[in-house]
């Protein structure tokens, strides 16, 4: 294999999304080691893995930081200004994937490496099918993850779409149905709704035609689903509903939708909140609340990365994210229409419906932190829409 380096850092990558996954396999391995789980442990070795690589190819960087460098230069000086430890590990954990697209993009990219990205991505993702598989029907249905796995899922749906709309090669379709069958069948909401907009608004489906006809299809799957027993019972406290009892805003008092618990999460930041508008109440801020409510045991995560950082960085912080995310996607689009190569057409097209994916997610987990599940392999793909291509590709 040529380019030694490529190779090595995205084995490190895969590695780092499926080491969690060991702990589910091997009961008997401790639940933390060194303060760390195993999914702690991933996201600091991807921290080194992307340290010790941006010293070896810090030249041959092509990611565009600049449009994030205003959201990585407030959390620094915030984490300056309001130091604490677990304010540090917040901050490393968002700088970790930023630092694999920068990596990602140093590398040229061909065919064969892009291929075999792929196969890497589609073997991580049927492994974590089978492990689901298996805790369905030999652990009483106890499945890794639950709402982590739609989300390392997702990002092998979108590539195979994206290569069936511009193929019309049946296998991948039958790849993307098969993942989506994790979180049809543990009825993981947000999981469901990412990829049935994976599905309808997918950027390389290009043709008026076909985007009428998969939308239809994909309307009925949104039928199909919400009228599903197991979809019933979960989203609604009577175990039944329609449509129009459904709300984007599920903090919403009196609302018939069961959500898990996450709509209690705001009356514990309200107070902050409303004190601390703009700046927020510092880095890591949101765990203490939630721990200060459960003993310092417990759940330590408010399961809406928008309440999170609003929080912890006010309003500002949160439209400096956002900037990060708006310009990404206007300058992914701009391209888009222009690019004529199939293999940048399939890689920007995805990438844009993994940015919306990414702020869905947002609204119902800590994405932000739970890297090494998607966050890593988004920043990938975007390292590589910017990366230098070869004449092979």
């Amino acid at each position: 294999m040529k380019d030694r380096q490529f190779y090595d850092f995205y084995n490190w990558l895969f590695f780092c999304a499926f080491l969690p996954f060991i702990g589910y396999m091997f009961l008997f391995l401790p639940s933390t080691i060194l303060g760390f789980n195993l999914t702690g442990w991933a996201w600091l070795i991807m921290l080194l893995v992307t340290c010790y690589y941006f010293l070896q190819r810090y030249a041959a960087v092509t990611f565009p930081i600049g449009l994030w460098i205003p959201w990585l230069a407030y959390l620094w000086l915030y984490l300056l200004y309001r130091f604490s430890f677990p304010g540090l590990q917040l901050t490393l954990q968002y700088l970790v994937p930023l630092l694999v697209g920068v990596i990602a993009s140093s590398f040229v990219y061909d065919r064969e490496k892009l291929h075999w990205l792929y196969k890497r991505m589609l073997l991580l993702s049927f492994v974590v099918v089978l492990l689901f598989a298996f805790g369905r029907l030999f652990r009483g249905g106890w499945t890794p993850f639950a709402a982590a796995t739609p989300m390392l899922l997702s990002v092998a749906a979108a590539l195979s779409i994206g290569v069936f709309y511009m193929t019309r090669k049946v296998r991948f379709i039958g790849f993307f149905f098969l993942f989506f069958l994790v979180p049809f069948i543990d009825v993981t909401r947000m999981g469901i709704l990412v990829f049935l907009l994976i599905f309808i608004f997918h950027f390389a489906n290009r043709k008026v035609f076909s985007k009428i006809a998969f939308s239809a299809v994909g309307l009925l799957l949104v039928l199909l689903v919400f009228n599903s027993k197991g979809f019933q019972e979960k989203t609604f406290y009577e175990g039944r509903g329609e449509i129009s009892d459904l709300s984007v805003n599920y903090y919403e008092p009196g609302s018939m939708m069961n959500t898990s618990g996450r709509a209690n999460f705001l009356q514990f930041y309200e107070h902050g909140l409303k004190s601390s508008p703009l700046f927020g109440n510092g880095p890591r801020a949101d765990m203490y609340v939630l721990k200060s409510v459960w003993g310092g045991a417990g759940i330590s995560e408010a399961h809406n990365d928008y309440l999170s950082v609003r929080y912890n960085y006010g309003y500002v912080g949160l439209a400096l994210l956002l900037f990060g995310f708006v310009t990404t996607f206007l300058a992914l689009y701009a391209r888009f229409w222009k690019e004529k190569a199939p293999y940048r057409i399939l890689l920007q097209s995805t990438t844009m419906i993994l940015t919306l994916t990414f702020l869905i997610y947002m609204y119902s987990d800590n994405i932000l932190k739970s890297t090494v599940f998607f966050t890593h392999f988004y920043f990938a793909l975007l390292g590589v829409v910017y990366a230098r291509f070869s004449d092979q590709a």
